[in-house]
């Protein structure tokens, strides 16, 4: 329940903010926040956290982490690696908008084993 109301909060966090530029999140906030994410995942498909952990090292984009975050809750089961899209957060620079030649849908299914 706590992660419910805790990914509502996100999303509404999310659309108060568009447009406001380059905001960069705490590591330890990113942190959390990819492990709350991961672990609504594996308890949801009854599997362990993936192993290794996704580790960040240095201050992530919001809209990045976002993005990553948003894609490891919407995963298939069985939840065993993290979405490809979550190696974005490694970026230093802006990305943009997705193409619009990709699915961001088929591109969250894609796992990091």
């Amino acid at each position: 329940m706590k992660v419910k109301i805790g990914i509502l909060s996100l999303t509404l966090f999310m659309i108060f903010n568009c447009g406001s530029g380059v905001d960069r999140v705490e590591t330890n906030d990113a942190q959390s926040q990819v492990y709350a994410a991961a672990k609504f995942a594996s308890e949801k498909c009854g599997n362990p956290l993936p192993n290794p952990p996704l580790v960040i090292v240095n201050k992530p984009i919001q809209r990045n982490l976002d993005l990553c975050t948003i894609a490891i809750t919407r995963t298939e089961c069985p939840f065993l690696g993290y979405p490809l899209v979550c190696t974005l957060i490694y970026l230093e620079e802006e990305t943009g908008d997705i193409p619009w030649y990709l699915n961001f849908n088929e591109i969250s299914k894609i796992q990091i084993k």
